[in-house]
């Protein structure tokens, strides 16, 4: 996508805010200390908008976008952003991580990544080589100047010596021979030698076994109260939120506004919870039911939209990073807000985006990270358009697979599912 460019023919038309003093003032959007210096000169939002997305800065391209788009396109793009993690899903689906695994490592000599290991210098054969030949001169060398010597007078001298040494073996016990060969041995081995059956390891034996036990104990106390997640419940909950939020997008009436107030406080810590709820901030009274209008506060659906593409971004499993998820979604509200996507066609078609999808095959959910199903797909060292259209095309044919969720299904109109969210 940086490589295109394409959003250079391109004009934002689905916007509340043209430029950035009325963004500040009317939704309070702050400009970050750091990022200054880019907003030099720039007063309208839509050329902000161009200036981060030219400069690789999907992030902040988004998240202005969602300041300044109308409140109802913006919920149809972050719409489109959750069911485009819903697909990635289908590729990597995420596995829940056991509570026992947490602090699983803790005590554990930590890994060293392979860029941190010091490789040990292999030895020169040459250098072994021209050691020996030093040695073995050395060695003829002694012989030579020993062949020169008068033997009487090297005998009276080795003698003489031997004499000496047995005089210093009298006062240490030791030949100096026998010293040099005891101090060569001692050399070859750990100068510190470690002492397993030390006081200070019986005692860290000790406090290793205290702290499982205290971990044990802890795990246990919160599955107790805290049951694990069901997958299946987990995309329900979302499900729900997700069709209130297309039913708000529909018809933006109180009715719809109340369902997703009451669907997103179901599973607020999901996408699609953040978002239903930020439907529900969207529609501007946060009295829907009652006679009494209560503005909602400026900025709070902004940083509902900010927050929801951030869950987004982070969510674990799926196939993109969190830049590409980024550039992704940027790339989605691009088409939103210059008005080439809407929520038409698939009222057209009778069936909610996100109901078109089959459910991702749990019996496969891992912990892996984007990274790795990329590296394992072949595709890590694509570049960034190359690596886009491959996951797309791979996205794209896992949607195909038959199911009861499955696009097959869907469409015809006559479903009960599509009888309680058509509008009239």
């Amino acid at each position: 996508m940086a490589d295109k460019l394409d959003w250079l023919n391109k004009h934002l038309v689905v916007v509340r805010y043209t430029s950035l003093k009325e963004v500040a003032e009317k939704e309070n959007y702050q400009i970050r200390p750091d990022l200054a210096e880019l907003f030099v000169g720039v007063e309208g939002t839509e050329t902000m908008v161009f200036k981060f997305a030219d400069l690789g800065r999907y992030k902040c391209a988004a998240e202005l976008m969602a300041y300044i788009a109308h409140r109802r396109a913006a919920v149809w793009w972050l719409y489109r952003c959750v069911v485009s993690l819903m697909e990635e899903l289908l590729l990597n689906p995420a596995g829940e991580r056991d509570i026992a695994d947490i602090g699983a490592d803790v005590g554990k000599p930590p890994e060293v990544p392979e860029f941190a290991k010091v490789e040990i210098p292999k030895a020169s054969e040459e250098d072994i080589a021209a050691m020996k030949a030093e040695i073995k001169k050395a060695e003829a060398e002694y012989q030579k100047m020993r062949a020169l010597a008068d033997p009487e007078m090297l005998k009276l001298v080795e003698d003489g010596l031997e004499v000496a040494f047995q005089e210093f073996k009298k006062v240490h016990g030791i030949h100096p021979t026998d010293l040099r060969k005891q101090i060569a041995a001692q050399l070859k081995q750990d100068p510190y030698p470690i002492d397993p059956n030390s006081p200070i390891f019986q005692e860290a034996a000790k406090l290793k076994a205290q702290l499982a036990a205290v971990q044990k104990e802890t795990v246990e106390t919160i599955k107790s109260v805290l049951p694990p997640k069901v997958p299946a419940h987990q995309k329900k909950l979302s499900d729900d939120a997700l069709a209130a939020v297309y039913r708000w997008v529909a018809a933006p009436t109180q009715e719809n506004a109340q369902r997703c107030l009451d669907a997103g406080n179901q599973c607020p810590g999901q996408p699609g919870g953040l978002l239903s709820l930020t439907a529900f901030w969207s529609f501007g009274n946060l009295m829907p039911t009652g006679d009494q209008v209560i503005p909602t506060p400026p900025s709070l659906a902004a940083n509902g939209l900010s927050q929801t593409l951030l869950l987004c971004a982070l969510a674990p499993g799926g196939v993109r990073k969190v830049k590409e998820r980024y550039a992704e979604y940027f790339r989605l509200g691009l088409d939103v807000l210059t008005g080439t996507d809407n929520w038409e066609a698939s009222l057209a078609e009778g069936r909610m985006p996100h109901e078109a999808l089959p459910d991702p095959d749990w019996t496969k959910a891992s912990d892996k990270r984007a990274a790795d199903w990329q590296a394992e797909a072949g595709i890590g060292d694509l570049g960034e358009e190359e690596k886009a259209e491959t996951i797309a095309r791979m996205i794209a044919q896992a949607k195909k697979i038959p199911g009861s969720g499955g696009p097959q299904a869907q469409g015809d109109g006559n479903r009960a599912a599509y009888k309680r969210w058509k509008p009239e």
